[in-house]
């Protein structure tokens, strides 16, 4: 294994993330710098059917990895997918502010989990992205299939959070939006 030379962790910002070291994907949690591991193939298989369900259906900016800037400097979030309400300005950036976003989508780390039913879809939630799709295994592990949790921003008691609208097979849902384009 190589070294990785990384500058002090107190001292990183949102924007520094860029300058790490290619390979791994990281977050700021309010300061906290946490590494993740690559994603399973069926994880990548999962988003890549979302992304590309969701292309076909018309929504034009359905992107990977996309960096979502919290309220402060030393804080951010990486979904496996974002739907942008447009393209920035500036095309370099690596993190857009939560009000770029319309959808949010997670598809949980089996191995890994990080914290997508609790900790992430409150933090989505605080920041006003009107949609959140939680993916996660079947109950009896399909490999080629996933439960798809949809949920929508509500304000209850005044503290945002998500209401789930429904669970769908991912296959029944492709099904739905390929019905709806031939429509």
């Amino acid at each position: 294994m190589t070294d990785v030379n990384l500058p002090k962790v107190e001292d990183l910002d949102v924007d520094d993330l860029a300058s790490l070291p290619r390979g791994y994907r990281y977050e700021l949690h309010d300061g906290n710098l946490v590494v993740m591991t690559p994603s399973t193939y069926w994880h990548k298989l999962m988003a890549q059917r979302l992304l590309l369900m969701l292309h076909a259906a018309g929504f034009r900016w359905v992107l990977q990895d996309t960096g979502i800037r919290g309220d402060r400097p030393r804080d951010c979030r990486i979904p496996d997918l974002g739907v942008l309400k447009k393209l920035p300005a500036d095309m370099n950036d690596s993190n857009l502010p939560a009000s770029a976003f319309q959808l949010i989508i997670e598809v949980v780390s089996e191995k890994s989990p990080n914290g997508e039913y609790r900790q992430k879809a409150q933090w989505y939630a605080e920041r006003g992205i009107v949609e959140y799709w939680i993916v996660d295994r079947t109950p009896d592990r399909a490999p080629e299939d996933a439960v798809v949790h949809l949920h929508h921003l509500t304000l209850g008691a005044g503290e945002p959070a998500y209401t789930r609208q429904r669970s769908v097979l991912l296959t029944e849902l492709e099904a739905e939006f390929r019905a709806k384009g031939e429509a």
